[in-house]
């Protein structure tokens, strides 16, 4: 994905699109066959004749302009280009780098972008694409990655020249790797900056993606005043955050301002509005609430982490009970209409965290050769952290009748038919249950769910 070294002298077609700064242009034409678009914004003292820094946005959907919408306060801050593909990134890496490379060479022909100021910026998948598509050139300023990372050992080092921000959602399913890739960069010169915000499901507040190319962009030859410009807009949102009476997050965020401009700028403003939270009752209350789930958090973590080991590898059948209590304790949590937020959101990590760490062990196991046994202890414990999981019911179902076992099997059966599985033809092809599938409960319980059977 050597882009900017290699493809510059490709002819790309001008498009007949006035392009207004300061205005959002939500599809914008790769190339004359339409197929695909970018979203565009172009700052308000968009100048042609100049250089400007250059943020290229990548999602997990194909909603590029309202990714872009998001960038736009820091597109204004720091005079940048921000263009969002209008293409999901939902491929392989491979398949996913691929597309971005037509796209960030089309754009930077198009427009007057400054080749020593690129960002990759992505959510998601998008954020792997953006993360690996940075490990390919040394023509990338840095990267901001929300709720995932593609991460190797060589690429983010002293001398790389790539700066990286992290930016995790509090119910996002990687929030602890996130979390533990930021204790393992933290010593790392590239390592610019680590957000947490609200939710997960979707981008951040813009305020914390404009920190974020700050973080990025901001440097010791950058002038006082644009600094105190920058400085201005942080703390600006740090007071936003807390009148919101996010009080954790606003603590957070404005007790990093301290690394990020001490010595460039006077921070007195900042240690004043730190003490202001410091002081709010609110604010105390929430973080002694705060230490407590979190020791909890983390306790149940290791905890998953330590018995899925032993589980997964002895195949303890009769632990699956366990996995169930506490798959049920954090849907409670879930579901409750109780005031603690901070436990709610806990049990939210906690259910993604462990759907995340059982898949990826099941994936491991696949490549063994597995005995029969340890498949359907596998595909039982898959079914208990993801109900919805219908894949691991199918394989549960079929592993349990090849071992003979029919009441389980019928079992899986009906819970497979409860998460919503409608593919009658199907469920009369599922591998190993010929003996099964003719007789009157197999039948019965199609037809309960289906209104309809083949036999009986």
């Amino acid at each position: 994905m050597r882009f900017l070294l290699f493809f510059l002298f490709i002819t790309i077609p001008v498009l007949g699109q006035e392009i207004v700064p300061g205005t959002i242009v939500s599809s914008v034409a790769l190339g004359d066959d339409q197929k695909d678009t970018y979203a565009l914004y172009l700052p308000r003292n968009y100048d042609e004749n100049r250089s400007h820094p250059v943020v290229f946005i990548f999602d997990e959907t194909n909603e590029g302009d309202k990714a872009v919408q998001q960038f736009t306060i820091g597109a204004e801050l720091t005079n940048s280009i921000i263009v969002g593909a209008n293409f999901a990134i939902k491929d392989s890496l491979k398949a996913g780098l691929k597309r971005t490379e037509k796209l960030i060479n089309t754009v930077y022909q198009r427009y007057a972008i400054d080749a020593t100021q690129i960002i990759l910026a992505g959510r998601g998948d998008g954020a792997l694409v953006a993360s690996a598509g940075a490990y390919t050139t040394q023509k990338i300023k840095g990267v901001i990655a929300v709720n995932d990372i593609f991460l190797d050992n060589t690429i983010f080092k002293k001398d790389s020249g790539i700066k990286l921000t992290l930016i995790s959602g509090d119910e996002n399913p990687n929030y602890y790797k996130l979390r533990g890739y930021q204790n393992i960069l933290r010593s790392s010169n590239s390592f610019s900056g680590y957000y947490e915000y609200n939710g997960g499901a979707d981008w951040p507040e813009a305020g914390f993606l404009s920190a974020a190319m700050v973080d990025i962009l901001l440097t010791k030859n950058t002038p006082e005043d644009v600094v105190q410009t920058y400085y201005g807009s942080d703390l600006a949102f740090g007071e936003l955050l807390y009148r919101q009476q996010k009080h954790l997050a606003a603590f957070s965020f404005v007790q990093d301002l301290r690394k990020q401009y001490k010595g460039l700028v006077d921070i007195d403003s900042q240690k004043d509005l730190l003490r202001t939270i410091r002081s709010n009752a609110a604010f105390k209350a929430k973080r002694t609430r705060q230490t407590s789930v979190k020791y909890a958090e983390i306790l149940l973590a290791e905890d998953f982490q330590y018995y899925l080991t032993e589980d997964a590898k002895n195949s303890y059948f009769d632990n699956l009970g366990w996995w169930s209590f506490q798959m049920n304790d954090l849907d409670q949590k879930i579901d409750s209409t109780a005031s603690n937020d901070q436990e709610r959101k806990a049990s939210i990590r906690l259910k993604g965290f462990v759907k995340t760490l059982v898949e990826d062990q099941y994936q491991e196991i696949l490549k063994q050769n597995p005995k029969i046994e340890k498949l359907l202890f596998m595909n039982v414990l898959r079914t208990l952290v993801d109900p919805n999981n219908q894949q691991a019911f199918i394989n549960a179902i079929s592993l349990s009748a090849k071992e003979g076992d029919a009441n389980a099997s019928l079992f899986y059966l009906e819970e497979l038919l409860k998460s919503g599985f409608t593919d009658y033809e199907f469920l009369y092809n599922i591998d190993g249950t010929t003996a099964l599938r003719i007789g009157e409960e197999w039948n019965a319980i199609i037809k309960a769910y289906l209104g309809k059977s083949k036999f009986y």
